[in-house]
């Protein structure tokens, strides 16, 4: 590509995100909701029903930065914590905020599992409530350098919205396996306007992850995370593979496919997790796509903290 092309491409990233990343059209085909390459401790923002899976409470922090030199590109901060309710009940809640061009949206959403104990493990049932605040600057999108005339009449005004949801999960878990399904977001809110039409979209998504001991002081973490919103956008799998050393340790790799199962990026990740239960994460996604020529990839950072009744340190460590 040449270099006028590069400029034009980068200068109008902004507009193709709010069509295909913010409020897909629907003729649009893409993932609404967030992404994460560490997903296995951000388990409360993808299943209702991971409330309470840890003793004591738990808290968590997401910084994702995609797709960096890329102007527009998504930006995603969360905060979540959650907590049991003596044997059987979790209770907890999330707060996020995705930026990605002139549009930002920032949720708020309750979660409550019920857990039953099922051999040696135990099955629980989410749901969760809340609400997303959607607002876009659509007055702020400027065309293409050297052009002259009025912007497309889609971004005359600003617009906002705010849309109750709701979501359920499952999820099965043992000290070393699980296995979930969850709709975060079972309604599909409609946004028509004079100039267009748009729609929140029902995903469904599943995971599943074991620890496997390979030597005395190693283990081996394999994981999946499956996402589809059927008819609009295509299946996608990230699959995971962890090395965790001294139950203190971890550093692995994914791979994520795309459209048509093509490959879409490999991450890389690495942390720890210390006795106090504060733990550490990093992810860097090297994009396999053709935005590889304009991005040099993108970076995630979770900070998170188990607590125990009592200050007690951490036996049993966290591995999802």
């Amino acid at each position: 590509m040449n270099s006028k092309l590069i400029q034009k491409l980068t200068a109008s990233l902004s507009i193709m995100l709010v069509l295909m990343l913010g409020f897909s059209s629907q003729s649009a085909q893409a993932q609404q909701d967030t992404r994460y390459s560490q997903y296995m401790f951000n388990g409360l923002v993808l299943n209702p029903a991971y409330g309470g899976s840890v003793e004591g409470a738990s808290l968590s922090a997401f910084y994702r930065n995609q797709w960096v030199g890329i102007d527009g590109a998504p930006v995603t901060y969360s905060f979540s914590g959650h907590s049991r309710l003596g044997d059987r009940v979790g209770v907890g809640g999330y707060v996020q905020r995705d930026e990605i061009g002139v549009t930002n949206t920032t949720s708020a959403f309750l979660t409550y599992a019920y857990r039953i104990p099922f051999a040696n493990a135990n099955v629980a049932i989410g749901l969760n409530g809340g609400v997303d605040f959607y607002s876009a600057n659509l007055t702020d999108v400027q065309g293409l350098p050297g052009t002259t005339g009025p912007v497309d009449p889609v971004f005359n005004e600003d617009e906002s919205r705010l849309m109750p949801n709701f979501g359920v999960g499952i999820y099965y878990h043992s000290e070393y396996f699980y296995l979930g399904a969850s709709t975060p977001r079972l309604l599909e809110n409609k946004f028509d306007t004079p100039t267009k039409k748009a729609r929140q979209y029902r995903h469904y998504l599943g995971t599943v992850g074991i620890v496997l001991p390979i030597l005395p002081q190693v283990k081996v973490n394999p994981s999946m995370l499956f996402k589809t919103v059927p008819a609009e956008a295509p299946y996608q799998f990230d699959f995971n593979l962890n090395l965790i050393f001294m139950d203190m340790v971890w550093i692995g790799s994914s791979y994520r496919t795309g459209k048509e199962f093509g490959p879409e990026s490999v991450d890389f990740l690495a942390g720890f997790m210390l006795r106090n239960g504060l733990r550490m994460g990093y992810a860097y996604d090297l994009t396999l796509t053709e935005l590889d020529q304009f991005t040099s990839g993108s970076h995630e950072i979770t900070i998170g903290w188990d607590l125990r009744k009592n200050n007690d340190m951490i036996i049993t460590p966290r591995y999802f």
